[in-house]
């Protein structure tokens, strides 16, 4: 009798703290089910990825790729030449490499010089600065900068649309950089209109 009398004290008290704990679930009123329902319904708000860094690796690889598969470009190579960048800004760079397009390997000149520049500088300020003279720079598409970062796509002989390739880009970094458009950055393909 004694043990039935214990389990029953037993059964009673967890009975109470159910109650009590039912009560305290739904707040004023509400169920614990109905808690549980808005709980699922309320989803977090989807997070943007953080932009990443724009480097030379990603950038020749999405580059390189693109001219490779161009008709109008026999022989494609990164080289550290200057035909896409001019002083003062060719000797604020720390870092320079710029693609272009040659007939045939071998050749001295190409046919097509800087179609696309990579470029660090010294300062975030110092690629800014070179980013707004692409604005009215006559061979200049677009120019995308980011911190102490920018990559010029230029006019020239190639069937690639530069804006879309420099938007590629852009993506591929996680939407990093601005992009500040050329003179011809609404004819980045041959057979454009010079307007200047």
């Amino acid at each position: 009798m004694r043990g039935t009398g214990m389990r029953w004290g037993m059964m009673v008290g967890l009975m109470a703290m159910t109650a009590a704990g039912a009560a305290g679930c739904g707040g004023s009123g509400g169920t614990p089910h109905a808690a549980a329902k808005t709980a699922r319904r309320t989803k977090p708000a989807p997070v943007k990825p953080a932009p990443g860094r724009l480097t030379f690796d990603l950038v020749r690889g999405i580059g390189g790729t693109a001219f490779a598969g161009d008709r109008a470009c026999g022989y494609g190579e990164w080289n550290n030449g200057t035909f896409a960048i001019g002083k003062p800004y060719s000797q604020q760079t720390s870092f320079y490499r710029e693609y272009s397009c040659y007939e045939k390997k071998g050749e001295v000149f190409p046919n097509a010089a800087g179609q696309m520049s990579y470029a660090e500088f010294g300062t975030p300020a110092q690629a800014t600065a070179y980013g707004n003279y692409t604005k009215t720079n006559i061979s200049a598409v677009a120019v995308l900068v980011s911190e102490n970062t920018a990559v010029t796509m230029n006019i020239g002989y190639l069937t690639v649309n530069k804006m879309t390739l420099l938007k590629q880009v852009q993506d591929t970094c996680g939407g990093c950089g601005t992009v500040i458009a050329g003179p011809h950055a609404s004819d980045p393909v041959p057979g454009h209109v010079d307007k200047s």
